[in-house]
């Protein structure tokens, strides 16, 4: 048989026979820049700075993933002002309570503030629609009493126009073109009627 080369590497047919020569060489150069490799390592790690160096970093990445956790926490926290809103949908969504909550926001509160604010506003209400009513059922009593008033004043008035005297009011054109004798015959009744204001 003939001798075949295989890529570089020449065998007799019956045993081939490797390039261990090549193997060898590309097998030292691999080692030796591991070599290198770990001595560059071992060089590294013996320098303080370096060492101080990956130490400051190590903590800046520590502190950056607490602000990062912190950070997160915080966004899935709902503001104090949400939170009220959540227990207490549409509070300050009446027209002079919305310029209560513009107002309000201008200051850093936590949901107590807020929550007090709420019952003061309440209590404001409450107070102003009591006042209200008070004052409406004031004035209606005054407009029934007046009523009651008038109404008796036109009865009595009308009820002394009718006196045994004829029944007759007297006007002060009458009064003025009665004799002495008329005067005092109706005397009385004249001082009665202006005393009832009855005499126009």
């Amino acid at each position: 048989m003939q001798n075949q080369q295989f890529n570089g590497i020449s065998s007799p047919a019956v045993t081939p026979q490797i390039n261990y020569q090549n193997i060898l060489g590309q097998l030292l150069a691999a080692l030796a820049m591991n070599a290198q490799k770990e001595q560059f390592v071992q060089q590294l790690s013996n320098n303080k700075q370096i060492q101080q160096l990956i130490s400051a970093l190590n903590e800046t990445n520590k502190v950056n993933q607490k602000e990062n956790a912190v950070s997160e926490a915080q966004k899935s926290v709902l503001n104090p002002l949400d939170l009220f809103n959540k227990e207490n949908p549409g509070f300050f969504d009446r027209s002079a309570r919305s310029d209560v909550l513009s107002y309000i926001r201008n200051f850093d509160m936590d949901k107590d503030e807020i929550s007090k604010i709420a019952k003061m506003i309440e209590t404001l209400e409450k107070s102003a629609i009591d006042g209200y009513l008070k004052q409406s059922a004031h004035d209606k009593t005054l407009n029934d009493e007046n009523f009651a008033a008038k109404s008796k004043l036109t009865s009595y008035a009308q009820n002394a126009a009718l006196d045994g005297n004829n029944n007759k009011v007297f006007t002060r054109e009458e009064i003025g073109k009665m004799s002495g004798e008329e005067f005092v015959k109706n005397e009385k009744l004249i001082m009665e009627q202006v005393r009832q204001g009855l005499i126009k």
